[in-house]
Order: structure tokens, then C-alpha cells, then sequence
């Protein structure tokens, strides 16, 4: 009798992977703005993944079922992961720094705690994973202290458009936690990034201008980095950890990204690196584990202990 249990290697290896990939995404996002517009670029993006998505699917020979209910589905996960989160996102980084965007958008494993605990029945407001989660917010807050500047309404305002997206993100991962286990996970992108990238594009077209589009080498590079890398196989492997692991164990990549981040712009843009960043890396590393070691063995136990009283009253 073959075990349904998931690959304890393939889940760690996936979560260390979207975590490189979204952590270098943001030096692709920069190099490809850098010449076209962000809501072109983000639209961009996706309509490419979407293609790509297809040749992967024909490919596998995948067989398609849009049945009316996984449709609506698919398409509110479209609005909640793509549209709407990265317009909010790409809007809000022209008022506020990229610092203190990471920093609010961390606020995700927040609602993904709270989200979980009311949709999901789980364990996931006990105390080692509220500890472990103000203890990697803080990690981030130490590495852009200096970034942390509410001084003006057009700040307020792209905080504000921040905490939405992460909102929308985490609302999404708990109903495809709950609701999408059986789509497999990458036809589960097609119909969110395929809207996405129309929701994006139609925004451009009203705010942007496209008379000085641009593309060079270092910006096609960049999309295509964004493409296949950051949309594809990233949200493939997003989507696979989130049917093994809880929401706010995934979630927590929020954290470990903008660290990344920092790495890969001192090196290739040669940005500043903050003074704090081996503190807050070790605290959000710390937050992670006690989330890992306590947090889901509390979860494990809880579903064991359900499990055992099913069998019991059989």
C-alpha cells in the first residue's frame, strides 16, 4: 500500500525555491520598469506565462473541465492573486519605498492566521505561530527601520493599497487551500494569470503611455526571468506547497523574500545594504522555525486527534 503522504524533501526544496525565485523577482520587476511601464510590464508578464502555461499543458496532454462553478473559481482567483493584489502593489510603490512596501505587505501572515482560524477550523492562532510571526514581522522591521517614514496622505494611501493586496492574498490562498485541492497546479494559473494580465494591460492602456516602450536585452531578459521563473513554475510550486503545508508556513516566504531582495540588488544594482539585515535575517529565520517545529506539530496533533475520535464513533 503506497503512502499519500507528500515528499517531506519535494516540500522543502519547493519552499526554498519560491523563496529564491520571488526573492530575485524583485530586481527583475526593477530592471524591466526601468524601460516600460509597470502596469505594461506586470501585463506583460503574465500574458507570456499564460502562453507558456498552454505549451505545458498540451504538452502533459492535460485534460481541460471548465465546469461553471470551477470557472467563477478560477477567475476570483485570478482578481484576488493577480489583478487586483499586483495593481494595488505597482500603484502603491510610486508613493511608497520598497522597504516599507515589503514591510506592510508582511502583514500577510496576519490575515492568513486570522483567515485560516475562521475558514479553515484550524489551529492557526496558537501561541508558537503568533510568536513566530511577530517575530519575523520584527526581523523586517529592523532591516528597514530607516525606509519606515508615514509622513504624508499619498504614503497613507499606498500603505493602504498594500495591506488590501496582501489581504486579497491571503483570502485567495485559504479558499484554494479549502476549495482547489484537486485542480492540479498549474492549469489552476491559467485562468488567473490569463486575467491578470488582461486586467493589467487595460489598465495601461488608460494610465500609460506606450510612445517610449523600450526593449533592450536587459529588459526583455527581465520579463522573460518574470515569466516563466517568477509566474510559472514559482505559482506551480506555490500552489503544490499550499495542498501540504499551512497557509501561514507558506505565507511566511512574505518575510524571507525582501531579505533576498536586498542581496540581489546590492549585488547586481549595487543598492544600498542595510545595517540591520543579518539581525532582522536571523530573526525572521528564527520566526520560521518556531512556526515549523511548534506551530504545525500543533496543527498535526490537532488533525490526529480529530481523526482518532472520527474513527472512534465508527
Amino acid at each position: 500500500m503506497s503512502s499519500q503522504r507528500p515528499d517531506k524533501i519535494k516540500i522543502f526544496l519547493g519552499y526554498i525555491l519560491i523563496c529564491l525565485i520571488w526573492g530575485t523577482t524583485w530586481l527583475a520587476i526593477k530592471v524591466s520598469i526601468f524601460s516600460l511601464p509597470p502596469f505594461f510590464s506586470a501585463g506583460l508578464r503574465f500574458t507570456l506565462a499564460s502562453v507558456l502555461i498552454l505549451v505545458v499543458l498540451k504538452f502533459r496532454k492535460y485534460k481541460y473541465h471548465f465546469d461553471f462553478k470551477q470557472t467563477i473559481f478560477l477567475l476570483l482567483v485570478g482578481l484576488g492573486s493577480f489583478s487586483v493584489p499586483y495593481g494595488l502593489v505597482y500603484w502603491a510603490e510610486g508613493r511608497i519605498t520598497s522597504g516599507l512596501t515589503a514591510v506592510t505587505f508582511a502583514v500577510m501572515p496576519f490575515f492568513a492566521a486570522i483567515l485560516s482560524k475562521f475558514f479553515l477550523k484550524t489551529n492557526d492562532l496558537s501561541f508558537w505561530k503568533v510568536f513566530g510571526i511577530l517575530l519575523g514581522f520584527s526581523g523586517l522591521i529592523v532591516i528597514f527601520w530607516g525606509d519606515l517614514n508615514v509622513g504624508s496622505i499619498d504614503t497613507a494611501e499606498g500603505i493602504l493599497a498594500v495591506v488590501v493586496s496582501s489581504f486579497f492574498n491571503a483570502l485567495v490562498a485559504v479558499n484554494v487551500k479549502k476549495y482547489g485541492k484537486d485542480i492540479d497546479p498549474i492549469f489552476i494559473n491559467l485562468i488567473p494569470m490569463a486575467l491578470g494580465a488582461v486586467t493589467l494591460l487595460l489598465t495601461s492602456v488608460f494610465i500609460e503611455s506606450w510612445s517610449s516602450l523600450k526593449f533592450d536585452l536587459p529588459t526583455i531578459t527581465a520579463i522573460l526571468y518574470l515569466a516563466v521563473f517568477g509566474s510559472v513554475v514559482a505559482f506551480a510550486i506555490y500552489f503544490y506547497l499550499l495542498k501540504h503545508i499551512s497557509v501561514v508556513l507558506l505565507s511566511m516566504t512574505s518575510f524571507i523574500t525582501p531579505v533576498l531582495a536586498i542581496f540581489s540588488g546590492a549585488v547586481f544594482l549595487s543598492e544600498k545594504f542595510p545595517s540591520g539585515t543579518l539581525i532582522g535575517a536571523g530573526l525572521i529565520l528564527m520566526g520560521i522555525l518556531f512556526i515549523n517545529l511548534y506551530g504545525e506539530r500543533e496543527v498535526k496533533l490537532e488533525e490526529q486527534t480529530k481523526e482518532s475520535g472520527e474513527i472512534s464513533t465508527k
